[in-house]
């Protein structure tokens, strides 16, 4: 089984399944396990948003692995790089 790429989505009752990421719709195709993967390369850069379309459904869904959901767990998932932030060992406590 190959690594999982940031925009896989399990799956496994859908008939089809489409990428919505920054208003571009992209297809998927299925893999094993009930596993789908983006059908062609996808941009990976911080600040897109992006959701599934399942089957014949219209709204887009969030993605259930999403690190980020700047308008609640209804919303669409934005993408994240955790590299990008200043990460300190800073225990002070602010006054």
């Amino acid at each position: 089984m190959s690594a999982r790429t940031e925009y896989d989505l399990w799956a496994p009752a859908a008939s089809a399944v489409t990428l919505r990421l920054a208003e571009e719709d992209i297809a998927m195709r299925r893999s094993a396990g009930g596993w789908w993967t983006p059908a062609r390369p996808v941009p990976h850069e911080p600040g897109l948003d992006y959701g599934y379309v399942l089957d014949d459904d219209e709204s887009p869904l969030p993605d259930p692995r999403s690190r980020r959901q700047p308008d609640g767990v209804h919303g669409l998932s934005r993408t994240f790089d955790a590299s990008s932030f200043s990460w300190t060992a800073d225990q002070s406590t602010p006054s």
